[in-house]
């Protein structure tokens, strides 16, 4: 039933009717579709272990077309230069956790918990030529109603893995609630070489609620042609802080990254354990980071980025870093 109440939540955000914001600069004419896969399976050692699965739809709309209270609030609260294109943004995403051993069906008392989540979102982006902000509510459920279990299974049987054992133990059914901020920058001014263009980006980010409370800092290398079309591929959250929205350009672009991303973990349901009632849970390490590679492709309206990721342990007694692959799809309509 919640998962219903948020697919038809999203559906109809999506197909409402937007009103033509005031023009902020040059806007484009179309919205972008992107979908985005994360799997362990990408990784270093193809296991099944801790965040084990991500996907997530997203639509952001065309520069300037957003519903006309919501571009008046964000224009007067968040959003104030008068020069940026805003864009409102659409997902819906559902993100797998489970311990290493995943033949026990006994409780793994020293492992993470099972977990599923399951979320729609609505965000408000601003762009400019050297930033990026975002501001992000998400809203699902944690727990059996996320529909983790059957996800797995079928994804196991589908690509011949073993079946996992042990859901059962995994987080009670909880409401999952969080806002996210992020800020980003760009210098697009800097050195060129053999036609060759780079940039460094920092960013910040802040997450408040009961699904991840965090404060992050971090910044990214790229170098390629074309980088003014986007700020970077898109991500998953926990995560460095990307674009689901880029320029169209007939020409051919391309790029290269690097980066990193360290975050204070204040709040992690997926560690913590359940919020409001007992559950099994493990002690979360304070600290955390990504440190992340990849390409990115563009032309004629559609991106395609890979991203491989390596993420420190995220709680007393893992053993080692994490590592998986995301992949990512977008097009203009």
């Amino acid at each position: 039933m919640i998962r219903r109440v948020l697919v038809i939540l999203l559906a109809t955000a999506a197909v409402a009717g937007p009103v033509r914001s005031a023009p902020a600069a040059a806007p484009s004419a179309k919205g972008s579709f992107i979908f985005q896969f994360e799997n362990d399976v990408l990784g270093k050692d193809a296991s099944d272990r801790h965040y084990t699965n991500g996907m997530q739809i997203s639509y952001q709309t065309a520069a300037n077309r957003v519903w006309g209270w919501l571009d008046s609030w964000a224009r007067r609260h968040i959003f104030s230069d008068p020069d940026v294109q805003l864009h409102a943004s659409m997902a819906l995403g559902h993100n797998l956790y489970t311990p290493e051993d995943i033949a026990s069906s006994e409780l793994v008392a020293d492992d993470r918990p099972y977990a599923a989540w399951l979320h729609a979102d609505l965000g408000m982006v601003g762009y400019q030529q050297d930033r990026l902000r975002v501001l992000e509510l998400s809203v699902g459920v944690v727990g059996p109603a996320a529909g983790g279990e059957k996800m797995q299974k079928w994804f196991h049987e589908v690509i011949g893995s073993p079946d996992p054992q042990g859901w059962h133990n995994q987080l009670r059914n909880e409401p999952a609630v969080m806002l996210v901020f992020e800020q980003k920058w760009r210098n697009l001014s800097g050195p060129r070489w053999l036609g060759l263009e780079f940039d460094a980006s920092p960013h910040g980010s802040l997450a408040l609620g009961n699904v991840f409370t965090y404060a992050g800092l971090g910044g990214t290398l790229r170098l390629g042609q074309g980088l003014a079309r986007d700020f970077g591929p898109p991500r998953i959250q926990p995560a460095p802080p990307g674009s689901g929205y880029f320029v169209p350009g007939g020409r051919f672009g391309w790029y290269l990254f690097a980066g990193m991303d360290g975050r204070m973990m204040l709040q992690n349901i997926f560690l913590d354990g359940n919020t409001f009632q007992d559950s099994h849970r493990v002690d979360k390490n304070l600290w955390v980071a990504d440190f992340v590679g990849g390409v990115a492709v563009a032309a004629h309206g559609v991106r395609l980025s890979a991203t491989y990721v390596q993420r420190t342990p995220e709680f007393k007694g893992q053993r080692r870093p994490d590592h998986f692959g995301s992949l990512a799809f977008s097009f203009r309509l």
